[in-house]
């Protein structure tokens, strides 16, 4: 079955009223100049980007409460392009206050539930592709025009966003002369990721030297998957055709000539009218210069990447092998630790003499002592056309990014620049071939696998592997990667076969990480996932996990030696049939690699695992989602006991009496695993004495630290079932201090209130308090204790959560 994508379109438009008069304000309506020529402006030494006259409606905010506004876009003038249903979805006004009504985001972009926005609900019904006709935006000036807005998508239906450019086969009469102007449609933006419950801002700067439209296009997903017709919308705000507060800028700058533009556009540069705020530096061998074509048949680009300009370094006569030309940005703002930037440019690198081209980021203010570091290189020719490389940059300081190019070997080496950007959000470093050491386990899959191995066999770690595959081979049907969105994209997905077992499970191995003695590695990796089980077993979902570890090691030759293992997040069964985006915290002091685990469950149906396009950057994050986080002490017994251990009193009479794994061959009453459903997969203690003697068992965890006054409270959660008849068969839940050792219950049941007829798994909490003597919390082990002489319990999925909580069930609070 094909997969079935539905596009609808918002096309926004500039309204202008007024004639080009000849004093360069670049505007005309009347006035055509010849098909790609841009008209003439005077020279100017700092940015000018396009601004709108008092006379042209190009913001708007939609408007608040009552007064719900569309400003100049034509909401009501609706072209049918083809067929459309009776209950097509189409873009509306709508606010905070309508969302359960229309759907939609709960507030507009600045957090107001009264202010408006506009909204395209995907669940209303199905359509082909609608058209809201605008008026013809003019030519924009050189240095192009800054479109800001502010968007918002959620639901496995909502599948991605877009601006693009048209320009509609026109004839145009100018003085005489007839002017044809080709129909030309370019993508200007896209936006796939699920923003949740957040408004992201997007920035995009274009120029374009004929009339022309922008439109919004939100694309519907209306594949097979998805015929309960799935909830999502998209949401738009505070779109801003080029309204750009030059005069506030220039302000800025006179008053302070260091100060941070406050362009929207910050960095983007398409070199068409100038560097855009990008200035060469005054300590290198040569500069960079604007081109519009290459007068050389053997090395550079003959135009630029979309539109006619670029910037390039001239490697002819006087330059040297080993000459370096910098380019510099504008000083740019600390980034979010959740929220770094991709930034993406074009390079052209055609010549026989090629050399190198880096980026660099550099920290610190001019006049201050000023460090730097290495994000991506490429050395050598990579054929005469245009590609895109991309990086992500993160701070927590001001910073420079600097395009460093170094000469060849000869004359034949000019490198060229286009299109830079910057924009929310990390990207995998690309081509993979250029990413700094840091950087080289950055991967799309989209070629090879970029250093990420397998587990080896005499490893003895896991029982399958991960494969590479193009997303429509997995075992879910319509299946898209996350990085082209189509089936032919490839992922990563532990293996199926014919046998498999639960907890069958795949080690995936990074690229060494390096750390410098006495230095704490600090980064963040994102990831973006597919956990999907689309028919759910009676018995509860049982798709399996994915988890995240890091693993120290004492050498990177040969196989891997096995150091310690510490997850870094988590999550298992069922989240959903769309990709979502994953975020970790990474925190070492000796060498180290990334460890990804994928674990099948119990699952009988089509489920997937997959995982696609792996980033990492420097600096500190919180983890995402939420629920995530791991805990020192959880632990779901798939395969081992985790950092738990079974201690006996010292005095049992029977040696074989502990908490042990179940298995499919020695398990109580036939009870299956709670977390996956399999015939194995937690543990339990069963006595039988026929001297009716009690024994004592405990599970001891690993040391943690309390809640209490001071830190976040704490909820120890997890899931218990109870067999046998003997009246003194009971589970109890310790915190003892780990220094003194003094024990403190806090849950207590006995089986006899549980009144079951045969085993089955119930649900326990209980909130894990200080005893107010430690300000920040105690140093403590949690301890599971079992006393039975004919019966006992076992236990799974043992999590702690932030936040406090009521103990359940109720009756298991101790009477104190």
């Amino acid at each position: 079955m094909l997969k079935k994508c539905v596009v609808v379109l918002v096309i926004l438009a500039l309204v202008t009223v007024h004639k080009c008069g000849g004093d360069g304000d670049g505007v005309f309506s009347s006035a055509i100049r010849p098909a790609d020529a841009f008209p003439s402006f005077p020279s100017a030494d700092r940015v000018v980007r396009q601004t709108s006259s008092s006379m042209t409606p190009s913001q708007c905010s939609f408007g608040r409460g009552r007064e719900l506004t569309v400003c100049h876009w034509n909401m009501t003038d609706l072209e049918s392009v083809e067929s459309i249903e009776s209950r097509a979805p189409t873009w509306q006004l709508s606010s905070g206050r309508l969302s359960y009504f229309r759907g939609g985001p709960a507030t507009d972009a600045s957090g107001d539930q009264d202010g408006g926005y506009l909204l395209m609900e995907t669940s209303r019904g199905t359509a082909e592709t609608l058209k809201l006709p605008s008026i013809m935006i003019n030519a924009t000036l050189p240095e192009g025009r800054c479109v800001v807005f502010q968007y918002a998508m959620d639901g496995p239906s909502a599948d991605r966003l877009r601006l693009v450019l048209q320009q509609s086969q026109m004839v145009h009469q100018m003085a005489n002369d007839t002017v044809l102007l080709v129909p030309r449609r370019e993508t200007l933006w896209e936006g796939r990721s699920d923003t949740g419950d957040k408004w992201l801002t997007a920035s995009v700067l274009y120029s374009h030297g004929q009339p022309h439209q922008l439109a919004f296009e939100a694309v519907v997903d209306q594949s097979a998957q998805n015929t309960r017709r799935l909830r999502g919308h998209f949401g738009l705000d505070n779109v801003d055709l080029g309204t750009w507060k030059e005069s506030e800028n220039e302000k800025a700058l006179n008053e302070n000539p260091d100060t941070l533009m406050v362009d929207p556009c910050l960095g983007h540069c398409n070199f068409d009218g100038g560097f855009c705020g990008w200035s060469n530096d005054q300590e290198d061998d040569f500069d960079w210069n604007l081109g519009r074509g290459s007068l050389s048949g053997v090395t550079g680009p003959i135009t630029g990447h979309y539109s006619r300009g670029y910037a390039y370094i001239d490697s002819g006569y006087p330059r040297r092998p080993g000459d370096r030309a910098r380019l510099l940005s504008p000083q740019m703002d600390s980034t979010d630790p959740d929220q770094p930037l991709c930034l993406r440019f074009w390079t052209h690198l055609f010549g026989n003499g090629i050399g190198t081209l880096k980026v660099i980021q550099s920290f610190g203010l001019p006049g201050s002592e000023i460090s730097s570091r290495e994000l991506w290189s490429l050395t050598g020719e990579s054929s005469n056309n245009w590609h895109q490389g991309q990086i992500s940059i993160s701070s927590n300081s001001i910073f420079r990014i600097i395009f460093e190019a170094t000469t060849g070997r000869n004359h034949l080496g000019d490198i060229a620049i286009d299109d830079v950007s910057f924009n929310p959000g990390p990207c995998p470093s690309a081509p993979q071939a250029a990413a700094a050491p840091t950087q080289q386990s950055d991967c799309n899959f989209e070629i090879d696998e970029c250093g990420w191995t397998n587990a080896g066999t005499r490893e003895n770690v896991d029982d399958i592997d991960w494969i590479r595959h193009p997303a429509e081979n997995s075992r879910q049907l319509l299946v898209k990667d996350h990085t082209t969105y189509t089936g032919k994209g490839y992922v990563m997905s532990p293996t199926r076969s014919p046998v498999q077992r639960p907890s069958d499970r795949a080690w995936l191995y990074s690229r060494p990480f390096n750390v410098t003695a006495g230095k704490l590695d600090m980064r963040c990796l994102t990831f973006w996932y597919f956990m999907n089980e689309p028919i759910i077993d009676p018995a509860g979902p049982s798709l399996g996990s994915l988890r995240i570890y890091t693993r120290t090691e004492d050498k990177f030759s040969g196989l891997p030696v096995m150091g310690q293992m510490v997850v870094i997040w988590r999550l298992q069964n069922h989240q959903g049939s769309s990709w979502k985006m994953g975020r970790a915290l990474i925190q070492q002091s000796v060498n180290y690699r990334v460890v990804i685990e994928g674990l099948w469950g119990s699952s009988r149906g089509t489920g997937s695992i997959s995982i696609d396009d792996i980033s990492f950057y420097e600096g500190s994050c919180s983890t995402y989602p939420n629920q995530a986080m791991p805990m020192a002490t959880e632990c779901n017994f798939d395969r081992d006991t985790c950092s738990w251990r079974s201690v006996g009193n010292g005095t049992s009479v029977r040696p074989d009496t502990d908490w042990r794994l179940a298995t499919a061959a020695r398990r109580p009453a036939n009870l299956p695993d709670h977390t996956f459903g399999a015939p194995s997969g937690y543990v339990y203690f069963d006595v039988f004495s026929q001297q009716n003697r009690q024994e004592v068992i405990r599970l001891v965890g690993p040391n943690m630290t309390s809640g209490g006054i001071g830190r976040p409270r704490l909820c120890l959660t997890f899931w218990f079932a109870a067999f046998g008849a003997g009246d003194t068969t009971q589970l109890r839940v310790l915190m003892m201090d780990s220094v003194t050792s003094s024990e403190k219950e806090i849950w207590m049941l006995r089986v006899v209130q549980l009144e079951a007829i045969r085993p089955d798994w119930n649900f326990g909490q209980v909130e894990l308090e200080s005893d107010g003597t430690n300000l920040s919390g105690q140093e403590v082990r949690l301890v599971y204790e079992g006393r039975a002489s004919n019966g006992g319990f076992a236990i799974d999925d043992i999590t702690i959560y932030q936040g406090g909580c009521q103990t359940r069930p109720k009756i298991a609070t101790p009477i104190s």
